[in-house]
C-alpha cells in the first residue's frame, strides 16, 4: 500500500451539498477548514457551486481524474459511482456510507461486488462504513469528525468510527494531537496490517494506538508489532473467532479465543488497553515520554492512607517500591518535619506546602533505585494545590525520570489538574488506575529486548505421517487421531514417552507388564476422551493377578460406553514424578495458517498445573506459537507448578530444561502438522531428569 493513499493531490466528494448538516458537506468543510492544498471537486447534480467551488454532476463530468473519490451517499447508489470511478481511472476510494455487510446478507453481497470491481481495476478502498481519515502532517481532514485535535506524534487506527470520534473528543479536551487518524470501517480492502506496516516506517509518528474488533491476519499483525520500534497500544474487545467448535478437550475451557488475543499482545509487546479511557490515558503517557526505565516507584504523599493504597496497588500490579539508600533517608530526615515518614512511601504529612513536595520529590528522584515518582495530593485546608501542581510540572520538565501526579478529590483539585494537563505532566485522579497504567508502560519498556521475531520455518519438518494426518482430516468434522498415530508423531519429534503397547489381548498385556511393573492401564483416546470421568484408567498395577482383574474391568467399562465388543487397552510403564503439567493447544485459523496466505493467529499453547484437577487449579499461562526460548522460560516461571519444579521447600529441583525442550518440540509438531486444531497433553510427568508425556489427545480438522 502506498502512503499516497493518505496524501492525495486531488479529492472528489460525492454527496457534497449546501445543506451543512449532510455528512459529505461536513467532510467538505473539514477539508477546506484544515487547509487542504490540493484540488477539491464537489459532486452533486443539484448544484453548480458549493463553498465557492465549482460543483460537478458526476465523476464522469470531471475535467480531470481525481486521485481520490470520497463517497457519502445512500448505499444503494454507491455502485454506480464506483463504475464511474473505474471509468475515470481514479487511484483510491473512501466509502463513508453505511448499509453494507454490517446490515445483513444483501448489504454483504453489495459490498463484495463493489470490492471485487475495485480490485479488478486496481483501485484501493478505505471502508465502507467509516469516519474517513485525517493526515495532520499534510493538512488533510477527510472525515466527518466534529473537531480535529491537531498535529501530534501519535497515529490512531480505529475499526469503529464512533469509538474514533470519542477518542478525538477526549484529545481535543486535553490538547493531544495526532499525526494520522484512520477509520477502517468494514475493511473491505485496506486493513490494519497494511496501515500498521506503513505507519511503522513513518518518521513523523512515534507511537500507534489501535481499536480493533477483528484481525485480518493475527500472525502478520504480531510480526509487524515485533519488528516495530514504536510503542503500539491496542484495545481489542472480543476480537477473534472461536477456534473451538465441538471439541471435547480441557484446552477448550482453558484457552478461549480472547486468551489468544492477550497472548498475541504479549508476544508482540503490545500495550493492552481495557477501555477507551485507559487507551487515551496510555496515549497521553507515551505522548509525554513518561515511560520509566524500570519498575521501582517512589511514592510521595501528604496523607498516610493514600500511601498505603498506592503500596498495595504497586504490589498487585507487579511493580516495586524503591528501596532508598541511607544517604537518601538522611537527606529526607534533614529536610522533612520530624513527624514525616522517610521510608517509601514518603509521608510528608497533611500540612505540606508546595516546597515540601518539591524537596521530597527531588530527593526521591536522586536515589539510584528510583525509576519514577508518584506524587499524591489530597486537598487539606492548607494545601497549595496550584503551586504544588506547578512545582511538579517544573520537576517533570527537568528530570529524565518520569514524575506522575495523582490529585485526589473533586472541585478543590480541578485547578491543579488543569495546570498539570496544560503542561502535559502525567496526572491521574485515581491511585489504582494510575499505578495500573504505570505498570503497563514500564513492562512495555522492559520487554523490548525480549521481543524477538521467530520464524515458523525454523520449526517446520517434512512430516513422516503427513499422509495419515491428511486422511484423518478429510472429514469435515473434528476427528480424534488414533493413539497409534499420536504416539508415532510424538516419537517423530523425539518427545519422551513411557514404554507402552495398545492391545485387546490379555496375554500380550501380561507379557508387557511383567517386564515393566508397575504399570498403568487406560482406555484409548478414541474410546474415552476423559478417562477418569468414566473409570477409564487404573494406576500403579504391580502384579499379574491385579493386572488381569483390572484389565477385564476396564474392557467391560469401555464396552458399556462404546458398544465395542473387543476394545483395545493402552498399557504403559508407571512414571513416578514429583510434578504434573498440562500442555494444550488450540488453533485459531484454518490448517493453512502457517502458509504465506494463511489467515489467523495460529496455535495457542496453554501450559500449567496438570493432572485430574487441571480445570479446578487453572494454573494456566498462554503462549502463541512460535516463541523464543527466553519467552517460554519467562512464561513458565509465572506458573505455580514451576515453583514445585524449582525445588519448593527444600525438595530436589526437577528437569525444567526438559520441560522447555518439550515446548520447543511441541511447537515444531504443531507447525509441521497444522491440521491439529486442538491438543491435550495431560499429564506431562516431570521427574528430576525427565519430562514424560503419558497421555495425549490430538484433534484433527482442516
Amino acid at each position: 500500500m502506498s502512503q499516497n493513499i493518505f496524501n492525495p493531490k486531488s479529492i472528489a466528494i460525492v454527496g457534497a451539498s449546501q445543506n451543512q448538516k449532510k455528512i459529505a458537506s461536513v467532510m467538505l468543510n473539514n477539508l477546506i477548514k484544515d487547509g487542504y492544498k490540493g484540488n477539491i471537486f464537489p459532486i452533486n447534480p443539484k448544484y453548480e457551486e458549493i463553498k465557492d467551488l465549482k460543483c460537478f454532476p458526476s465523476i464522469s463530468d470531471l475535467p480531470e481524474s481525481p486521485e481520490m473519490v470520497c463517497i457519502a451517499i445512500p448505499a444503494l447508489a454507491v455502485e454506480s459511482v464506483i463504475d464511474e470511478c473505474i471509468e475515470k481511472k481514479v487511484k483510491s476510494v473512501v466509502i463513508i456510507s453505511a448499509g453494507f455487510k454490517e446490515t445483513g446478507e444483501a448489504g454483504k453481497n453489495l459490498e463484495e461486488n463493489i470490492k471485487n470491481k475495485l480490485k479488478d481495476a486496481n483501485i484501493r478502498l478505505l471502508g465502507p462504513n467509516c469516519l474517513g481519515f485525517i493526515n495532520n502532517k499534510e493538512n488533510i481532514n477527510l472525515s466527518f469528525a466534529r473537531e480535529n485535535p491537531g498535529d501530534g506524534n501519535i497515529a490512531f487506527i480505529s475499526q469503529s468510527g464512533a469509538f474514533c470520534a470519542a477518542i478525538l473528543d477526549m484529545a481535543c479536551k486535553d490538547g493531544v494531537g495526532f499525526s494520522k487518524i484512520i477509520s477502517l470501517g468494514n475493511k473491505a480492502d485496506i486493513h490494519e496490517n497494511e496501515i500498521l506496516e506503513e505507519i511503522v516506517k513513518d518518521k513523523s509518528t512515534t507511537a500507534i494506538a489501535i481499536y480493533l474488533e477483528e484481525f485480518k491476519d493475527g500472525k502478520e499483525f504480531v510480526t509487524l508489532a515485533q519488528k516495530s520500534n514504536k510503542a503500539i497500544i491496542l484495545i481489542a474487545p472480543g476480537s477473534s473467532k472461536k477456534a473451538q467448535e465441538a471439541i471435547s478437550s480441557h484446552t477448550g475451557s482453558l484457552a478461549s479465543s480472547y486468551d489468544t488475543v492477550i497472548a498475541a499482545m504479549n508476544k508482540g509487546n503490545i500495550i493492552q488497553a481495557d477501555n477507551s479511557k485507559e487507551l487515551f490515558n496510555l496515549i497521553k503517557l507515551i505522548n509525554n515520554h513518561a515511560i520509566p526505565n524500570g519498575r521501582n516507584i517512589a511514592i510521595v504523599s501528604n496523607a498516610g492512607g493514600p500511601g498505603i493504597i498506592a503500596t498495595d496497588a504497586i504490589e498487585k500490579e507487579d511493580l516495586s517500591l524503591s528501596e532508598f539508600s541511607e544517604e537518601t533517608k538522611s537527606k529526607l530526615k534533614e529536610k522533612l518535619p520530624e513527624e514525616a515518614s522517610i521510608n517509601n512511601p514518603i509521608d510528608i504529612i497533611g500540612d505540606a506546602l508546595s516546597d515540601r513536595y518539591d524537596t521530597a520529590i527531588r530527593t526521591a528522584l536522586e536515589d539510584k533505585s528510583t525509576d519514577a515518582v508518584l506524587a499524591i495530593l489530597t486537598p487539606q485546608l492548607v494545601t497549595e494545590i496550584g503551586n504544588t501542581a506547578e512545582k511538579i510540572s517544573n520537576i517533570y520538565k527537568e528530570t529524565p525520570k518520569p514524575v506522575y501526579a495523582c490529585f485526589l478529590g473533586g472541585k478543590d483539585v480541578e485547578a491543579g489538574i488543569k495546570i498539570l494537563n496544560k503542561t502535559q505532566t502525567p496526572v491521574f485522579d485515581n491511585i489504582e488506575e494510575g499505578i495500573r497504567l504505570i505498570s503497563k508502560i514500564s513492562k512495555y519498556k522492559e520487554n523490548i529486548e525480549n521481543t524477538k521475531y521467530v520464524d515458523c520455518k525454523d520449526f517446520l519438518k517434512k512430516g513422516k505421517y503427513r499422509e495419515d494426518i491428511e486422511k484423518v482430516s478429510q472429514n469435515e468434522e473434528v476427528t480424534i487421531a488414533s493413539d497409534e498415530l499420536a504416539i508415532n508423531i510424538l516419537k517423530e519429534f523425539e518427545i519422551d514417552i513411557p514404554k507402552e503397547i495398545v492391545t485387546s489381548n490379555l496375554e500380550e498385556a501380561t507379557e508387557f507388564a511383567s517386564l515393566n511393573f508397575p504399570v498403568v492401564i487406560k482406555a484409548t483416546a478414541e474410546d474415552l476422551a476423559h478417562k477418569t470421568d468414566f473409570d477409564g484408567i487404573f494406576l500403579d498395577i504391580r502384579t499379574i493377578t491385579e493386572l488381569e482383574e483390572k484389565f477385564n474391568i476396564l474392557k467391560e467399562n469401555i464396552r458399556k460406553r462404546t458398544g465395542d465388543p473387543s476394545p483395545k487397552v493402552l498399557i504403559q510403564e508407571m512414571i513416578n514424578g514429583k510434578a504434573e503439567m498440562f500442555v494444550g493447544a488450540n488453533r485459531e485459523g484454518d490448517s493453512d495458517i502457517y502458509k504465506e496466505d494463511g489467515l489467523g493467529f495460529g496455535h495457542l499453547l496453554a501450559i500449567g498445573q496438570g493432572g485430574i484437577y487441571t480445570e479446578i487449579y487453572k494454573d494456566i499461562k498462554h503462549i502463541l506459537v512460535p516463541e523464543c526460548d527466553e519467552k517460554f522460560k519467562k512464561i513458565l516461571s509465572e506458573t505455580n507448578v514451576y515453583k514445585i519444579m524449582d525445588g519448593y521447600r527444600g525438595k530436589p529441583e526437577l528437569a525444567k530444561d526438559k520441560v522447555l525442550d518439550l515446548f520447543k518440540k511441541i511447537q515444531s509438531m504443531l507447525i509441521t502438522y497444522p491440521e491439529i486444531i486442538s491438543m491435550d497433553i495431560n499429564p506431562v510427568i516431570v521427574t528430576e531428569d525427565r519430562a514424560v508425556v503419558v497421555d495425549i489427545k490430538l484433534y484433527i480438522k482442516k
